[in-house]
């Protein structure tokens, strides 16, 4: 894809937004910096260059990791450098509490984008963060850059379509390069190219309705515009795949979904976002061109591994509450105590063998932590 072969590789190649950019260079990084801007102005390029021109590594903390978001924001990278962290889209991430942590006690420098800095989620997060705009890019410096990338693919420019691409992205250059690369298919810009309207971003339930019920190319077009991290994107499709396809006709679409999966788990263990690059086209045209003659039209359902995660979000943290208070009285971590003698303690007062006051007072746990123990 071209969005991705033309990203900027170093910050003086980063078009437009000079005053970003020169914040980036000179800022002394005491506070995380949180970028802020329409979508498709490049905030994630501006990171992306930064990082090479520095040398640090990014790391990305988004729901996946928030857990270890501490240890991650704490450390030195493997080779004893800097991290960049990158907290992509900020206000959407479900443990808002956490960042808001996290941004206080980081090590190292680290970066937060936005497409709505007003979002309440963010009130304190705000607080910890030098604020810098990204802004829209004007027609006229999009038009020049799409004109260089016809030059760089040996395609014949046709002006008049690559003014009207510009004119149409209002600003979005992501949006742009993606139509230009539609234009210029089979080598050379179609004169009969027609530049539609377009929506700056489309909700969830229309990238489902694209991928599940139109041709691939529209399905592949719904992730360009998708406000939504891609491994959402890939539970959404996991959760209402069967209901609209039918239990018996999911084979082929759960090939695709599968690896897109693989390649979106080689993304969060090698911070290697080039893999997007498949990742997208296998969840969304893969799924679209194995689904049956007829497919239902069932109410897209909310994903129910986040709501299975919200029920067990208290569960999980008493765990992990108990465990540190376990850990130094037995000379174990807390993820070894949590996990082993957790059940031991509830066997042994299943049994009547220690009464759970005794166990309160020797590790000093609350109420709340001893009814967890004492539950059958």
């Amino acid at each position: 894809m071209w969005t991705q072969k033309y990203r900027p590789r170093k910050l003086d190649e980063v078009l437009g937004n000079q005053k970003a950019v020169e914040m980036l260079r000179q800022y002394h990084w005491r506070r995380p910096l949180i970028l802020h801007g329409a979508q498709g102005t490049g905030k994630s390029s501006l990171v992306e260059a930064l990082a090479r021109e520095t040398g640090w590594d990014i790391v990305e903390i988004s729901d996946e990791n928030i857990p270890s978001a501490k240890t991650i924001c704490e450390t030195a990278s493997i080779f004893g450098g800097r991290k960049l962290i990158l907290i992509d889209n900020a206000d959407e991430i479900r443990d808002i509490k956490e960042v808001a942590e996290i941004v206080k006690s980081t090590k190292n420098p680290m970066v937060l984008t936005t497409t709505d800095l007003k979002s309440k989620r963010l009130a304190t997060v705000k607080k910890s963060c030098e604020e810098v705009q990204v802004r829209r890019m004007t027609s006229a410096s999009i038009e020049k850059f799409l004109a260089l990338i016809l030059k760089k693919e040996g395609v014949e420019p046709d002006m008049e379509v690559v003014k009207k691409i510009a004119e149409n992205a209002n600003g979005d250059l992501r949006a742009a390069v993606n139509d230009l690369e539609t234009a210029a298919k089979g080598g050379r810009i179609a004169g009969d190219f027609e530049v539609s309207a377009r929506d700056s971003s489309i909700d969830i339930y229309k990238a489902m309705n694209a991928i599940f019920s139109k041709d691939a190319r529209s399905a592949l077009e719904s992730m360009w515009d998708l406000n939504e991290q891609p491994r959402d994107v890939l539970l959404w499709i996991d959760e209402n795949l069967p209901g609209v396809y039918g239990e018996k006709n999911v084979g082929g679409a759960m090939h695709y979904l599968s690896r897109a999966d693989i390649f979106l788990g080689r993304i969060q263990t090698r911070q290697y976002w080039g893999f997007l690059r498949y990742a997208n086209p296998l969840m969304s045209a893969g799924v679209n061109v194995s689904k049956p003659e007829r497919v239902a039209f069932a109410p897209y359902r909310f994903p129910s591994y986040f709501a299975k995660m919200g029920w067990t979000k208290r569960e999980r943290s008493l765990k992990q509450g108990i465990g540190e208070k376990l850990s130094p009285e037995l000379h174990v971590s807390a993820k070894v105590a949590a996990s082993e003698y957790i059940p031991l303690f509830r066997n042994l007062i299943k049994a009547g063998k220690i009464e759970p006051e005794e166990i309160a007072r020797q590790f000093k746990l609350d109420a709340e932590e001893v009814d967890y123990l004492a539950a059958v």
